[in-house]
């Protein structure tokens, strides 16, 4: 009886095969990957090169951070202008009402004088600088006679506006809407206190204006006739003086 053979086979032809081929297939990959390796040993040359990349990155990101913060600055001063032109705006925008307002007013105010030119009125100014007390009468169409004691009359809006007792002095007479007629203008020395008065007197109407000659009043009492205003329908003058 033949004896069997005590050597023992680990592997077989076929498991070479296959470990063949895997680190065939192993060496392939190597190769074919080995580009994608960087060389990560202590070469000098690869160190400095990594080493300037960096710094090249972290100077771009330097200037990229440092452009981001000019740009937001100039956002920034963007916003202040863009603020700004809005409180210019509102602004213009209350002075063009004010102007409106101011243009309105003025109007109003030019139809006011368009209107009071257009009324007939009758203003007589006394004035003196002496210390004697002096009174203007005027006498209107009707006789009625304006002064300290009868300064206005039912019916008709002529007043004696102002009377001063005592020098330095003036007196007014208006009549805002004066009518057709004769008025006399009178001087009085009601109480002397100097030697005379000298009293300068003007006559204004709607178109003009009239100075009364100086008068000299040296008589307790006295009481001249100066002028004469003859008034026509249209509120025009003719004045005559004595």
């Amino acid at each position: 009886m033949k004896k069997r053979s005590r050597d023992i086979n680990i592997f077989s032809m076929s498991a070479l095969d296959l470990f063949a081929s895997a680190l065939g297939a192993f060496i392939l990959l190597g190769v074919l990957l080995l580009p994608y390796f960087p060389n990560t040993g202590d070469s000098p040359e690869r160190v400095q090169e990594v080493r300037a990349q960096l710094q090249e990155q972290a100077a771009e990101n330097m200037r990229l951070a440092e452009q981001l913060e000019r740009l937001q600055e100039q956002l920034q001063q963007s916003r202040a202008q863009t603020a700004q032109l809005e409180r210019q705006a509102q602004r213009a925008a209350e002075l063009e009402s004010e102007l409106q307002q101011s243009q309105s007013r003025l109007q109003q105010t030019q139809d006011a004088l368009r209107a009071a030119q257009r009324k007939k009125y009758l203003l007589v100014v006394i004035s003196w600088n002496s210390r004697d007390d002096v009174d203007l009468h005027v006498v209107d169409p009707a006789g009625r006679e304006f002064y300290y004691e009868q300064k206005a009359f039912p019916g008709t809006p002529a007043k004696l506006e102002e009377d001063n007792i005592r020098g330095p002095g003036n007196e007014i007479w208006l009549h805002p809407e004066v009518t057709q007629g004769e008025y006399k203008i009178h001087y009085k020395l009601y109480a002397r206190r100097t030697r005379a008065a000298s009293v300068r007197g003007l006559i204004l109407y709607p178109n003009g204006r009239q100075e009364i000659p100086t008068r000299r009043l040296s008589r307790q009492n006295q009481k001249p006739l100066v002028a004469v205003i003859q008034m026509d329908a249209e509120g025009n003058p003719t004045i005559r003086f004595r």
